[in-house]
């Protein structure tokens, strides 16, 4: 079926909560690994996590949506996402009105990504160094602040401190 008599709603609206929408089509499970949502739902009982993959999109074609029900995704979150897939959107809903956050590449991320090089400081276990990047926006790139090892904004979801 084609227009509103055939449209009906997957999941229903969240009250309170967040939508993290225009995830590129069957990436929803790199989204939830990076916002630690199986963490979350095992954490928090009264929060719902609906994941819709492969759904219709008027600008992508294709896309996943992941809805959260009484959770909001913190910014910095968000904005790691943002490294990953440019075409997020993240929403956040309080009393059923929604606001828009513009998810922004951060000029530098501390603390929840771990450095790829093994031999880096902030990889020993008994030296208490929080990991710092900095972004090199132009090259895609996420640069070590302690060894300068470099990550490709497409491999930070590998790097998510859990």
């Amino acid at each position: 079926m084609a227009g509103k008599e055939g449209e009906s709603m997957l999941v229903r609206k969240i009250e309170e909560g967040t939508v993290v929408d225009h995830i590129p089509d069957w990436k929803a499970d790199t989204v939830s690994q990076v916002l630690r949502l199986d963490k979350l739902a095992r954490m928090q009982a009264d929060v719902s996590v609906a994941i819709l993959q492969n759904v219709e999109s008027k600008t992508l074609g294709r896309k996943d949506v992941i809805k959260i029900d009484r959770w909001h995704v913190d910014e910095r979150d968000a904005d790691i996402l943002t490294l990953v897939f440019p075409t997020i959107t993240v929403n956040y809903i309080s009393e059923w009105k929604v606001s828009k956050y513009e998810a922004r590449v951060p000029d530098a991320i501390e603390g929840r990504v771990r450095c790829p090089e093994v031999l880096c400081i902030t990889n020993a276990e008994r030296e208490p160094v929080v990991p710092r990047f900095t972004t090199l926006k132009k090259d895609r790139l996420l640069q070590c602040q302690y060894c300068d090892a470099v990550l490709g904004f497409d491999r930070v979801p590998e790097y998510v401190r859990t």
